[in-house]
């Protein structure tokens, strides 16, 4: 594309549209560049708790909320998937799979995704295997269902079922399950259809045509679990693979290195919200959203 932007933004997020929002106000020429569905992963929450100013909402409504503020102040929205960011030189160029992209800043918002068992659950994703609970819950209503996982997305994804299903086995291979906030661990330990299997190493997705159950490893003993449905909630992995030799800075587990006003290593580029790593919580990714395009504004303005 010819035209050259003050500021690209990627990713449509809580982070990457609060940066958006800011942008907007701050009448730069802005262009945001989402791979999916604008709201990030929020959207697959079930009820948010957490977020001021909503005691109680679902994570697919918080979602459009962002969205729709966004849309009010105009903001670009083009759906493209990032595959390069040249930064050999000056404007920056955002190469991605329908078109090559030219600015003078650029915020990284890119978030992360589900991290896999790398068993064989990819032959069964779509037929008994999902990583998201809200999205796919209602398909085992009254049914029996493992969770498979770690910490707090296990603990999340196992309270997000439990008033659907008849069943949650949650399956850990960690000696004890824990999330990051208390009220969490009260409401498992209080649920009546949820079990615990901790020490549990995941071998394989069992099935044929569909996901049947898991094969685990117990003390060094095979077991088969059997379930209608499994979930995994491993955790998550930054979407980070497009910045490999871009220059950019990122620390062994594939986040953005950044400082406390959200640069990275190099001038004019920003990274905020769950690329950034940290806590992973959509508050923070707003905050950090008002930060970069902060910065990004004080970066532009020196341009001039």
């Amino acid at each position: 594309m010819d035209e050259v932007y003050d500021l690209i933004i990627i990713g449509g997020g809580p982070a990457g549209l609060t940066a958006g929002i800011y942008a907007m106000r701050a009448k730069l020429n802005t262009l945001c560049i989402e791979k999916e569905n604008e709201g990030g992963k929020i959207a697959e929450a079930g009820i948010v708790e957490n977020y001021p100013g909503f005691d109680n909402i679902r994570g697919f409504e918080l979602a459009q909320k962002f969205v729709e503020h966004a849309k009010k102040f105009n903001l670009n929205i083009t759906h493209d998937t990032i595959k390069k960011i040249d930064t050999s030189d000056r404007p920056f160029k955002v190469i991605g799979e329908n078109n090559t992209y030219t600015a003078k800043a650029i915020i990284i918002a890119t978030g992360t995704k589900d991290k896999k068992l790398g068993l064989n659950e990819d032959d069964f994703v779509g037929r008994g295997v999902s990583y998201c609970t809200t999205c796919d819950a209602f398909f085992y209503l009254n049914k029996e269902v493992i969770v498979v996982g770690r910490g707090t997305p296990a603990v999340m994804s196992a309270l997000n079922l439990k008033d659907i299903v008849k069943k949650v086995t949650v399956i850990t291979d960690k000696e004890e399950l824990r999330a990051a906030e208390s009220i969490m661990m009260e409401r498992l330990n209080s649920a009546e259809n949820i079990e615990v299997i901790t020490n549990a190493k995941p071998l394989k997705i069992l099935g044929s045509d569909k996901a049947e159950g898991v094969l685990v490893s117990i003390d060094g003993e095979e077991k088969e679990i059997k379930a209608d449905g499994i979930f995994i909630s491993m955790g998550h992995i930054p979407n980070s693979e497009f910045l490999e030799g871009s220059g950019i800075e990122l620390n062994k587990s594939g986040f953005v290195v950044v400082d406390k006003s959200c640069k990275t290593n190099i001038d004019g580029i920003f990274a905020c919200g769950d690329i950034a790593g940290g806590v992973l919580q959509v508050s923070k990714a707003v905050g950090e959203g008002a930060v970069a395009l902060a910065s990004a504004s004080k970066y532009l303005n020196s341009l001039k």
